[in-house]
């Protein structure tokens, strides 16, 4: 008879794990029987500790910013370009903002980082020939890149 009781037990307990007030029953249950209660969820970094350590995303697309690297207010520079294609691409200061004209007669594409707070954002935009594009943004990371594609 004690034995259709605790498998009685046991099943409603596992019928209603889905819910947190059961989980933590459950875990109750589990330690009063001699068990040991579940392993507690991993402990989650706040955001206030990531500001500790430099920010570089898994494929480079999000670095943090360097304080020798940040323009604002102004067009890239062709100094600070690097790529085949540096020439051929045309920077305007839109304020605020960017417009990226290709001169050339072949398709390039831009990869430059926009500021974004304390963090450089990459973005990639090609454009054809004889075409421009704007970005609305108040600062970038240098360098920026302009390849042929």
């Amino acid at each position: 008879m004690r034995a259709i009781i605790v498998g009685a037990a046991v099943l409603i307990l596992s019928a209603c794990s889905s819910s947190p007030k059961s989980q933590s029953a459950s875990a109750h249950a589990a330690t009063a029987t001699g068990g040991s209660p579940p392993a507690p969820a991993p402990a989650v970094a706040s955001a206030a500790d990531s500001t500790l350590t430099p920010i570089v995303s898994p494929d480079g697309s999000v670095r943090r910013a360097k304080s020798d690297e940040i323009s604002t207010g102004r067009a890239p520079l062709p100094s600070e370009c690097e790529g085949a294609a540096c020439g051929v691409v045309t920077v305007t200061w839109l304020d605020p903002g960017y417009r990226f004209e290709n001169t050339s007669a072949r398709d390039v594409a831009i990869k430059i980082w926009f500021l974004s707070k304390e963090d450089c954002v990459r973005q990639e935009i090609a454009i054809a020939p004889g075409k421009n594009s704007g970005w609305g943004n108040v600062g970038f990371c240098k360098p920026y890149n302009v390849s042929y594609k």
